[in-house]
């Protein structure tokens, strides 16, 4: 590891294998980072951070090795914010201008396009693709194997979960599609595989057991369209 003049670091900062830094990084204390990891210019990490944490066969075969130096590339685009408490695995690519909350966990092999916020405790597991100007909003989970399209909003502790059966019986994980544009109401709950279409809309509190056409509004336990998205609304 090599601080540059140009990156400014609080204690206890553990760097593990080959790690690159921007111009004008901010790293603050307690941090741990995993290589190999390219860290973009003017790009903030907050207190009690991990960056690139193997994930569970490579954790195990590098404790074996007697070294946390790991293999699956982190990416941390310039200008993108990391909050106190983050947690992000190996293999994850966070494009220019993210910006995560307070205690934020990203699973392995999850990509974050540009112009993206990811709010505070939310959990991505591993194998998403999450698009640009994207609004996760306090508390989502997002199960592994999700994808969520450019522009979509997701509201505060929603749940997208990916097995149907609960391993009950066998089943391939395959969690929801969130179509561009979009928004999913509080506390809504996407069951495995649904796809939401573009510009549709969840309303709060509703469990999707079902695909949603584009630019329709469902709500409900489980949701019915109740209407049209208004001529007056436009996608995100």
């Amino acid at each position: 590891m090599v601080f540059t003049l140009m990156v400014k670091h609080g204690k206890n900062v553990e760097v593990f294998g080959d790690v690159k830094f921007g111009k004008n990084v901010w790293v603050g204390s307690n941090i741990k980072i995993y290589g190999p990891c390219r860290i973009g210019d003017n790009v903030y990490v907050g207190d009690n951070s991990v960056i690139g944490f193997p994930e569970r066969g490579e954790l195990k075969r590098l404790r074996r090795k007697k070294s946390l130096a790991g293999k699956g590339l982190v990416e941390i685009g310039s200008n993108s914010t990391i909050r106190t408490g983050c947690i992000i695995y190996s293999n994850v690519r966070l494009a220019g201008n993210v910006e995560l909350g307070h205690n934020v966990l990203i699973r392995e092999n999850v990509t974050v396009d540009s112009n993206s916020l990811v709010g505070s405790y939310v959990v991505v597991d591993s194998n998403c693709r999450i698009g640009s100007k994207v609004s996760i909003q306090t508390g989502v989970y997002i199960s592994a194997y999700t994808t969520i399209e450019d522009k979509a909003f997701l509201g505060p502790y929603c749940l997208l979960l990916n097995d149907k059966y609960m391993k009950q019986k066998p089943y391939r994980l395959k969690g929801p599609l969130i179509g561009r544009g979009a928004s999913i109401g509080g506390n809504s709950v996407i069951m495995p595989r649904v796809v939401v279409g573009e510009g549709a809309v969840v309303g709060a509190g509703s469990v999707v057991t079902r695909n949603v056409e584009p630019k329709t509004v469902v709500v409900g336990v489980p949701a019915r369209k109740v209407a049209d998205v208004p001529k007056g609304w436009r996608i995100r």
